[in-house]
């Protein structure tokens, strides 16, 4: 039985790897930002239907239809969900550019909290009237 609701494997490092190599990332840690249309101009769609058949290895059979119709909206999906267990996420903010509005991605090491909450200190005070 997975312990994922998404994935029957945990994603391997390798593979996250790869995953951010047709995103135009080097690894975890490159913080730079990238949008949709920079997505198009590197054809990374067709890099993640490359990549198909491994991805899909990872998924839960009934989860595999993320991988169909694929654009650049699903894709930055599939990268979340991906990244997700290695404690990083991906967040989006909408920039105007003359006049245009568009998103900007950038991957963020998500806070620790959020990862195990029992694993942060909380104070309480209890007072008795």
């Amino acid at each position: 039985m997975p312990k994922n609701q998404l994935f029957k494997i945990n994603p391997d490092i390798h593979i996250v790897n790869d995953l951010l190599s047709a995103f135009g990332l080097e690894d975890l840690e490159d913080t730079r930002y990238f949008t949709r249309e920079y997505l198009k101009e590197n054809e990374t769609v067709s890099k993640v239907l490359d990549m198909r058949e491994r991805l899909s290895e990872y998924y839960l059979p009934c989860k595999k239809k993320s991988l169909d119709n694929l654009s650049e909206k699903r894709i930055i999906t599939i990268l979340r969900q991906f990244i997700k267990g290695f404690g990083y996420k991906c967040i989006g903010s909408e920039q105007s550019v003359k006049g245009k509005k568009t998103m900007k991605y950038q991957l963020i090491v998500m806070e620790r909290e959020e990862l195990s909450p029992s694993l942060a200190k909380r104070e309480y005070v209890l007072s008795f009237d």
